[in-house]
């Protein structure tokens, strides 16, 4: 077996702004830049693979090839980013969907390259009024969005699935295989918890007894970046050894996930 290590990860981060002052995530702090999210992990969380949601804005693609153009960032062979050779970025999309009964989700798509990011980034475009702010309506279903990343070679998975704000079980659905067919249901690797639950919570429901169970800080500012995280047991931080870990493949899998205790959180119950 290879050898397998313990690492930090929050696959679920937000921009502000980019690093030129231009607001990306209405509701999140301005100093959440790229680049300021990356030293903060590096820094002072000690997180090692980082997932950064609003990667496909075209005003953040900027600020990427600029930190690329520099020196400061490489591309990894096996997908995703890293920082000063110290933090591995994930580039990610949350997306908003919405359904035949009129409910709205949230999901997150993973992409390993830049180039599969630029893809999703011109398609969006089209389907959504301000490409460039984070989390955009696409009045698309969640099987409809499931296809175009698939298709460009991406993964996806439901965001905090069961708040009863824009999520797939809280305003959606009882089942997901009201929303997606049963081969998405399977390329489907993990469901994110949120705030509403915890994995407990998530083991009574039993069409989700094959799926991982993952906790992410959904953060709006510096300091909240891995209030909520997870141990993944893989080889090396990259987006492939993330995907065998999302997927438990090859003895790769999370070891636990860390989110608050749902009893405490505002939607607990509703």
């Amino acid at each position: 077996m290879e050898n397998l290590r313990s690492f930090f990860v929050d696959l679920h981060v937000h921009i502000g702004s980019t690093r030129k002052g231009k607001p990306v995530k209405i509701t999140a702090s301005r100093q959440l830049t790229f680049e300021n999210i990356a030293k903060e992990c590096a820094y002072k969380k000690g997180i090692d693979v980082v997932g950064i949601v609003d990667s496909a804005s075209p005003f953040v693609i900027e600020d990427i090839e600029e930190l690329l153009e520099s020196g400061k960032m490489e591309a990894l062979r096996d997908g995703g980013l890293i920082y000063d050779k110290k933090l591995t970025i994930i580039l990610e999309s949350e997306i908003e969907v919405e359904e035949e009964n009129g409910g709205h989700a949230h999901h997150v798509a993973i992409f390993p390259y830049l180039e599969d990011v630029k893809k999703f980034s011109n398609i969006l475009s089209r389907l959504v009024k301000n490409p460039n702010l984070s989390t955009q309506n696409t009045r698309k279903r969640a099987q409809e969005i499931f296809n175009i990343v698939d298709d460009i070679g991406g993964i996806l998975f439901p965001a905090h699935a069961f708040t009863p704000h824009k999520s797939i079980y809280g305003n959606c659905t009882r089942r997901l295989s009201n929303i997606f067919t049963k081969k998405a249901m399977r390329k489907i690797p993990a469901i994110e918890l949120g705030l509403s639950a915890d994995t407990d919570i998530a083991d009574r429901i039993a069409e989700l007894e094959n799926y991982t169970f993952i906790s992410n800080s959904d953060a709006h500012s510096l300091s909240k970046i891995g209030r909520e995280y997870n141990i993944f047991l893989m080889e090396q931080p990259t987006y492939k050894e993330v995907l065998f870990t999302l997927f438990r493949k090859n003895g790769r899998k999370v070891i636990a996930n860390y989110g608050m205790d749902p009893k405490l959180g505002k939607y607990h119950r509703t």
